[in-house]
């Protein structure tokens, strides 16, 4: 698998969760619901081929193994995103962060404001530290794409 056809793929299960998931998830209150949501937000997008997940692209600052590739259309100035990780409620949080900022220009990106995104979701609550961390330390490596 080639890197064009992986954000081919990524592209299609983000949009499917940027206009159906994130409603749901939105509207959910129940802590149960959401984690359940989120679970099966990894399962629509690809998995990245053993041989791709190479060190410089792992995410520093999670706790897991989170893998993050990065596409820049220098024609249009929008960026594409690729990502993978060992955890399912990781590959779920990344995920919606994806569906969020996917397509973006470099000025919208350094814009993006991660814990607004997720307040908006309800989520925040629920995320402990450390997936917080590693949220942070995801966008900040998307962010650093812009430059």
């Amino acid at each position: 698998m080639i890197l064009s056809q992986l954000l081919e793929d990524t592209k299609h299960g983000l949009l499917d969760i940027k206009h159906h998931d994130l409603l749901a998830m939105q509207q959910s209150s129940d802590w149960q619901n959401k984690y359940r949501i989120l679970m099966q937000l990894g399962k629509k997008l690809p998995i990245i081929p053993e041989k791709m997940k190479q060190a410089e692209f792992l995410v520093k600052g999670c706790e897991v193994q989170a893998w993050l590739m990065h596409y820049h259309d220098q024609i249009d100035d929008k960026h594409f995103f690729v990502l993978d990780s060992d955890a399912r409620i990781v590959k779920g949080l990344m995920a919606i962060m994806l569906s969020l900022v996917n397509g973006l220009t470099s000025a919208e990106l350094k814009k993006f404001d991660l814990t607004n995104a997720f307040e908006q979701l309800k989520l925040k609550p629920y995320l402990s530290q450390s997936r917080g961390n590693g949220l942070n330390a995801m966008i900040a490596k998307i962010k650093s794409y812009t430059h």
